[in-house]
Formats: C-alpha cells, sequence, structure tokens
C-alpha cells in the first residue's frame, strides 16, 4: 500500500495501533477491581466455612 498522505494512517498501522492499545488496557492494574474481587472472594470462602445459610427478606421474623 502507498502513504499518500501523511496524516491518512495504513490500516495495517492502524489495527497495531488498537491492538497494542488494547493489551496495555488489559495488562493494567486496577486496584479497585482487585480489591473488590478480593471481598467477594473471601466472602464466599467465610460462608462457605461458616455454613450460615443467608435468609432472605420475605422469610425472615419480623421483631416488631
Amino acid at each position: 500500500m502507498i502513504n499518500l498522505n501523511s496524516d491518512i494512517r495504513l490500516t495495517d498501522e492502524l489495527e497495531r495501533q488498537l491492538m497494542n492499545e488494547a493489551i496495555e488496557e488489559q495488562n493494567r492494574f486496577k486496584p479497585g477491581v482487585a480489591l473488590k474481587n478480593l471481598f467477594v472472594k473471601l466472602g464466599g470462602s467465610a460462608q462457605k466455612s461458616s455454613g450460615a445459610k443467608t435468609v432472605g427478606t420475605k422469610h425472615a421474623e419480623s421483631a416488631a
């Protein structure tokens, strides 16, 4: 392919740039997401180990 204008990128070059940006975004560390996943993991393992079952609001008895 011939580059006719310096402002116009070749399709392959644009595809390479987009792929590099997607890979960088995927590998970027996100502390908020990591903390959320940790708490979900800890919460799930705590429920399994304690054997406690959660009660839905429809089945819970009122103290009033």
